[in-house]
């Protein structure tokens, strides 16, 4: 039970890392533009927003979850022009 508890704290950990270099990538492709987005832009935001959600496992951890949906809502409202 010992290894399991650990196991969910490294996976936790691990995805917290990633979902903040993601939020910082995104900013770097389309902060400097905030405002003039080309469809192509927009296209290339949802893709990488539906990739995301498409290949993130979070199984049915619930706090994994509440992670990715946390960083999808902030990025959605910063970027509500872009999406």
């Amino acid at each position: 039970m010992k290894v399991n508890i650990k196991y969910h704290e490294i996976v936790e950990e691990f995805l917290e890392k990633e979902l903040e270099w993601f939020k910082e990538e995104f900013e770097i492709l389309f902060k400097s533009k905030m405002e003039n987005f080309t469809k192509k832009d927009k296209k290339i935001a949802n893709d990488i927003l539906d990739y995301i959600l498409e290949n993130t496992y979070v199984h049915d951890n619930i706090i994994l979850l509440n992670l990715l949906n946390e960083t999808l809502e902030n990025i959605e409202k910063e970027y509500s022009n872009l999406l």
